[in-house]
């Protein structure tokens, strides 16, 4: 009963994340914000300076753009530990003390060392961020290509400075965990945003700009008034991981470690600061609009949209597909989801829209039918599914399984890693004895999933897994009796039990009920692959039976079905 209460609880946990994704606004049109990445540096604290190193490697994702400015690390008198509010007062008195906001919009407007500023880069990232849509409109108007350009200046209202936290990275012999070396810390993401408004925009051009025709004193002016106004940062948000960030392995000389090749704490080092840059990023995708991406439905058959790794289009990337519905009482148009799509095939569009760029291909997995021209906007997931399941058959029992979509990494869909654990009470004759038998077992493996109609998809899976029967009222002693070969090491009131070495495969079933929750049947074989053998590794031999770990639970393998409900988060 314990162990159901724990599958329980883990799925209604999940149900309650997934059921919150879909009560955010909807915005219809979409532009590429610009971000200054920043690292939050402490007064002390264990590997800060290996920390900044590894940091400053790192740059902003592709779908946006970048206002490098050539500072990366805040340092700041904060001690390790020091409380969230504390940290947003210190980072927004830093960055308006240390002018970034400045940095950022002479980025922005290509400022010399004169003074003088241009259009040039509001220009370039208004042409790059037009759509073929937008060139088809400018085509059509008498400002043709200058009109994208200046679209440039509507994207100034989107400037953002992410500023990393790691906080209170520790080794893992720190943590005095012995079987694992690597590291972990909390995750926090400070959000702010430049103060970029019409009213700033007209000081900027009236009191700061230098025209050609200006006189020397005016340049001068306008030089000091820049240097000496503050544009200044104001605070958004802040999101932390839920669970420490972690990027840890096993040691050579445990069971799991021997089969994995060995990193040193310097590589895991490197992976676990490159884990913390991509996670800032997608807990901001989650919940902030300006970092989603949305573009139209641009084929049916195939699902297509003009959208590609210019936007960091990536492999199942998840997307949520609107209709826009009028509403009589409103007198507006609102927003209803129609379907869930996820990318299929991602194209290069790394270059200015010509009105013919190509198109990525999405598929569906839940929802009705799609038409051209609907919106899709991007809803981030962790790629994490659970399922818990209920096994029917000779090898059956209550289990969860859990996966991850490898689908943005490796560029596969819907191919996932897998692990798993059963529990099963069965009654087995042993010697002629009922005895109740106990069995665990654990395993894992790799899936791909295909989608159909809609809804509906189906999953092959191969993999192995180790099981373990306990019979638990029957002892070393009393198979002295039956002839079993006992290991010396035993003890004799000790409870017997027998592991084996099992290959999985199989397919399973599912039908989304809604985008984060589907049903799932599936059936899989179960096929011994080594001796049964004690908790030492010492084959165990029965008179008469031999070492098979069927004929000691006689039958112990076969067909599995199982029926489950999968959630997606």
């Amino acid at each position: 009963m314990k162990k159901k209460g724990i599958i329980l609880g883990a799925l209604i946990i999940a149900m309650i994340t997934g059921m919150g994704q879909d009560r955010k606004p909807v915005e219809e049109e979409y532009s590429r914000s610009a971000v200054t990445l920043m690292l939050l540096d402490y007064n002390g604290g264990k590997y800060r300076q290996q920390l900044r190193r590894e940091f400053e490697k790192h740059g902003v994702p592709e779908k946006f753009d970048a206002n490098s400015i050539g500072k990366k690390i805040i340092a700041t008198n904060l001690a390790e530990g020091a409380g969230n509010a504390d940290k947003i007062r210190t980072l927004i008195s830093q960055l308006n003390q240390k002018r970034i906001g400045n940095a950022i919009i002479a980025k922005w407007f290509n400022r010399q060392e004169d003074g003088t500023m241009n259009m040039d880069i509001i220009h370039e990232r208004g042409l790059y961020n037009a759509v073929d849509t937008d060139v088809r409109k400018a085509e059509a108007s008498k400002r043709g290509r200058a009109m994208l350009m200046d679209m440039g200046l509507d994207l100034l209202s989107k400037t953002y400075i992410v500023v990393v936290d790691f906080d209170r990275i520790r080794s893992a012999d720190d943590l005095k965990i012995n079987d694992q070396h690597g590291w972990q810390s909390g995750l926090n993401v400070f959000l702010f945003r430049v103060k970029y408004n019409s009213d700033v925009q007209a000081e900027l051009f009236n009191e700061m700009w230098i025209y050609n025709d200006d006189d020397s004193e005016t340049k001068e002016t306008k030089k000091a008034k820049f240097e000496s106004f503050t544009f200044e940062v104001e605070y958004v948000a802040t999101e932390s991981n839920p669970i420490p960030l972690r990027r840890m392995q096993y040691n050579s000389d445990t069971q799991i470690g021997q089969f994995l090749p060995q990193k040193s704490n310097e590589e895991l080092f490197v992976e676990f600061v490159d884990k913390g840059h991509q996670r800032a990023f997608f807990l901001l995708e989650q919940k902030y609009e300006d970092f989603r991406v949305k573009i139209p439905l641009y084929e049916r058959r195939p699902l297509k949209a003009k959208v590609g790794k210019k936007e960091g289009l990536r492999v199942d990337h998840r997307y949520f597909v609107y209709e826009y519905i009028y509403n009589e009482k409103t007198n507006e148009s609102e927003p209803k989801r129609k379907g869930v799509v996820r990318a299929k095939k991602v194209v290069d569009n790394r270059k200015m829209a010509t009105g013919e760029s190509k198109a990525s291909r999405f598929y569906q997995i839940t929802g009705g039918k799609l038409q051209k021209g609907m919106l899709l906007q991007q809803r981030m997931d962790w790629g994490i599914g659970l399922q818990g399941r209920f096994g029917i058959g000779e090898i059956g029992g209550v289990g969860l399984k859990a996966s991850y979509n490898t689908g943005t990494i490796i560029g596969i869909p819907q191919l996932k890693l897998y692990g798993y654990f059963a529990n099963q009470n069965k009654s087995y004759r042993i010697n002629k004895d009922l005895q109740d038998v106990n069995f665990l077992r654990l395993g894992g493996g790799l899936s791909k999933g295909y989608y159909f109609a809609r809804r509906f998809s189906i999953e092959p899976f191969i993999g192995g897994a180790m099981e373990t029967g306990t019979a638990s009222n029957l002892t070393y002693d009393d198979l002295n009796n039956l002839g079993v070969a006992v290991p010396s090491e035993s003890e004799g009131t000790d409870s017997f039990s027998a592991s084996v070495i099992m290959f999985d495969f199989g397919i399973d079933l599912g039908m989304h009920v809604t985008y984060w929750m589907k049903l799932m049947a599936g059936v899989e074989y179960h096929s011994c692959i080594s001796n049964a053998y004690d908790d030492d590794g010492n084959d165990i031999v029965f008179s008469g039976v031999g070492s098979e770990y069927d004929n000691i639970f006689d039958g112990r393998q076969g067909y599995t079905i199982n029926l489950g409900l999968y959630l997606e988060f």
